[in-house]
């Protein structure tokens, strides 16, 4: 099943048109793969200019897509660059975050600070995807999360500031002393990404580098369960202990980490997302021994495909 059965388009007071599940939705299955409207770069420095080009792009697009970008929710109304506001109420990253993109229906999902759905752009295809990152009962509101682990303070200026939104989610409805523990989980998760993926430090430490990915493991599910930016940053994590692995030819932990990885990343981006097609290629690539090899072999950790990982262990020490 997919398409208009999988959502319903209703107007939730205080929130306009948005987004709930027309069925039972179950983790992982894809609810909406949509073509934008029209997409522009984000590299305007000057709004006037900003808003010459959409007024532009917009006058060449057909009557009815016009009508659909005007009717998309405005949150700053009586701005000097009409235009420019309404794209930015409703404008979607792309992949490497220099474009962005408006949909008809992606553009009415609401924001919670502990979302169900996750949005992908599928830079080979030219669409936006939105997959189920929790199973979601008929009716129940599709989410994403607009402000992906920022600090309470951080998310609800930057809500107030760019949609107008005062967030109530159950996260920031927390008693004061539970939002402060929230956020410190949330700054050491960052930091634990930097330390992590230090490069001189992955040469000369990497047991420690997997430790600290161990760590951000069980961090990230303390913080985000249940929440969407528990997958993806999962999968981070898992990428960056891949990574160590990789650089010290313990390709035996790499290829568990890469199986993780890719798992969740299918969850969020579906089959036909480029990267989880070269993922599972890489998966499926039936390795022959090469004279780079035996060069390897004479690597600390190295092993082989099939072997008894190595260094993975270091990483799964924190989650015992």
């Amino acid at each position: 099943m997919h398409g208009p059965q999988l959502y319903k388009v209703v107007d939730i007071p205080g929130k306009g048109r948005s987004l709930v599940a027309g069925v039972n939705i179950v983790q992982g299955q894809r609810v909406l793969c949509e073509q934008p409207l029209f997409t522009c770069s984000l590299s305007w420095t000057a709004y006037k200019d900003f808003e010459t080009h959409l007024a532009s792009t917009i006058a060449s697009l057909p009557t009815k897509v016009q009508e659909t970008f005007f009717a998309l929710h405005n949150a700053n109304p009586g701005k000097e660059y009409p235009l420019v506001a309404r794209f930015l109420t409703n404008c979607i990253p792309c992949q490497d975050r220099t474009e962005a993109a408006v949909y008809a229906t992606a553009c009415l999902i609401n924001h919670s600070c502990q979302a169900n759905g996750y949005g992908h752009w599928n830079f080979g295809a030219r669409v936006e995807t939105v997959h189920a990152t929790q199973d979601i009962q008929a009716g129940a509101e599709i989410l994403f999360d607009y402000v992906s682990g920022q600090t309470y303070d951080i998310r609800q200026e930057k809500l107030k500031r760019l949609w107008g939104i005062s967030c109530s989610c159950v996260l920031c409805s927390l008693p004061v002393d539970e939002i402060q523990k929230s956020d410190a989980r949330r700054r050491r998760i960052e930091t634990l990404f930097d330390e992590s993926g230090n490069m001189q430090s992955v040469i000369d430490q990497p047991e420690q580098c997997l430790e600290k990915c161990g760590q951000l493991m069980k961090l990230i599910q303390d913080e985000y369960a249940g929440g969407s930016e528990h997958l993806v940053m999962s999968a981070q994590a898992i990428d960056t202990a891949y990574r160590i692995c990789t650089t010290h030819s313990d390709l035996a932990s790499a290829g568990v980490l890469q199986e993780r990885s890719y798992g969740l990343r299918l969850m969020c981006e579906g089959s036909d997302s480029p990267l989880v097609k070269q993922m599972k290629s890489a998966i499926e690539y039936k390795h022959e021994e090469t004279p780079m090899d035996a060069m390897r072999s004479f690597c600390k950790w190295y092993s082989k495909r099939g072997d008894e990982p190595r260094l993975l262990k270091y990483m799964e020490m924190c989650n015992s």
